[in-house]
């Protein structure tokens, strides 16, 4: 749990981070702090923020000698910290950690004035730690993951060495633990393609939390159907009288069988409370700014259930007023090719021709669809037959982020289990607050073809 981490990591530097920083006049709680504030300055993302803070921890958690380089010992901090970060914060904060004493050999290698820069304390540990790299091992090292996010972190971690800088205090820098799993190769593959999977991204016990969630308001929901169907009402009139209530959608071929129920961070105040502290800050981190809930649903594919044509999300988002929308996926139940797990386009952008295009969105295409019909909202056939598809198989701990125009579709349940998946849409705080208007709009016209869009539901076509 995040929580628990920042008063782990409270009471490390708390205890330890007193102990001088080599030979020099400053502490290694004064040399973090200025490491992660010069990371934040410079516009680096949270994983690197946090990289910074934490680059040296190898030496908190291990010997308590300040400084074993001038005995002539390399304690291999960096390894004994990447070691200790990995399961805590995953591998774009662990990594580059690993790789910085390696990034000061490189850069004494391929850079003489950062050679020449180096302080009295880093010259000895140099030597300690193998001296300047050889070609064969500058062109290794090159082709690392990571390499990039190494050398930044060592550039921060030589300028973090002023005894006269002021810099927020340690828990400041903790905001940055819920979205230190996002660094610069997410943000760059999320910006060329939409997608992004983040594995083992929650807890044990934030998936069994999760699970409660989807059986509390599953079984909500199911009520509501058997009621409105004993009571021979239509899904629309039960969507409409409790404006608080969960919105229970039924498939088009078993109205007895719940597709999708709505409205989940609207009926629930703790699961909302979640979304905002673990989901809602790695959004940001993505997008750059602050978002917020659009919309959201918990999909219900049970055995048989139907699939969900190849689509655009924005397609269902355009009658509404944000131009740009992040959903994230939280899996409750395995997701695999059996079940109908989610397939999405490869490299869709570079793919697309201009006779794909019906219009663009700033900058955004939005693909060729059908108006109308059984299949309202599905790409046209010929432009889904042309891209490729790749199915992505996820696990409760995995979370899945995608914007409103990456394309994707699911096949139907063909498995003898069911395949339960949440769906939470933000929009950009800047574009105003929807979610309240999206589901008023949807209960009082819960037939119209717009909140039906590439689904296996029935609707006024």
């Amino acid at each position: 749990m995040i929580a628990n981490l920042a008063r782990e990591l409270e009471e490390i530097y708390t205890t330890c981070g007193t102990r001088r920083y080599g030979l020099e006049t400053i502490s290694q709680m004064q040399h973090a702090l200025q490491a992660a504030n010069l990371a934040e300055t410079a516009g680096e993302p949270p994983a690197m923020i946090v990289a910074a803070l934490l680059h040296d921890v190898g030496h908190l958690i291990g010997t308590p000698d300040e400084n074993l380089a001038a005995e002539g010992i390399d304690d291999r901090h960096e390894c004994l910290g990447a070691a200790w970060l990995l399961p805590r914060l995953g591998e774009s904060v662990s990594a580059p950690v690993r790789r910085h004493v390696s990034a000061k050999r490189y850069l004494c290698t391929t850079e003489a004035a950062y050679r020449d820069s180096l302080a009295p304390d880093s010259i000895v540990s140099l030597k300690l730690q193998g001296g300047p790299m050889n070609d064969e091992e500058c062109a290794a090292f090159e082709a690392l993951p990571f390499a990039k996010d190494a050398i930044r972190l060592r550039r921060l971690d030589e300028a973090a060495k002023d005894p006269h800088a002021t810099t927020p205090p340690f828990a400041y820098f903790l905001r940055y633990l819920p979205q230190a799993r996002i660094g610069r190769r997410e943000c760059e593959t999320f910006a060329q393609s939409g997608l992004v999977v983040l594995r083992d991204f929650f807890s044990a016990d934030e998936t069994a939390g999760l699970n409660r969630h989807s059986r509390t308001m599953g079984a909500a929901a199911h009520e509501q159907l058997a009621a409105a169907n004993q009571a021979g009402i239509s899904p629309a009139r039960q969507a409409l009288p409790n404006a608080a209530a969960l919105i229970a959608v039924p498939e088009a071929t078993n109205d007895a069988q719940i597709c999708r129920f709505e409205y989940l961070q609207g009926a629930c105040a703790e699961f909302r409370a979640f979304v905002a502290r673990r989901v809602a800050p790695v959004i940001e981190a993505l997008a750059g700014e602050a978002f917020i809930p659009f919309k959201d649903k918990e999909n219900e594919k049970h055995p048989g259930g139907g699939g969900f044509g190849a689509h655009q999300d924005y397609t269902a988002y355009q009658a509404f007023g944000p131009r740009y929308n992040i959903t994230a996926m939280l899996t409750i139940d395995p997701a695999t090719r059996a079940n109908g797990c989610l397939e999405f386009a490869r490299a869709w952008r570079e793919r697309v021709q201009a006779t794909w295009v019906g219009r663009r969105v700033e900058g955004h295409p939005l693909l060729r669809s059908n108006a109308g019909g059984a299949n309202h909202g599905d790409i046209a056939a010929d432009i889904e037959a042309a891209l490729e598809w790749d199915a992505v198989e996820t696990g409760p701990a995995d979370l899945v982020l995608f914007d409103s125009f990456v394309p994707h579709r699911s096949a139907p349940n063909r498995s003898c289990s069911s395949r339960r998946a949440m769906f939470l849409t933000f929009n950009a705080a800047r574009e105003g607050d929807w979610y309240e208007r999206y589901y008023a709009e949807k209960r009082a016209h819960f037939d119209d073809p717009k909140f039906h869009v590439s689904t296996p539901t029935a609707h006024a076509m």
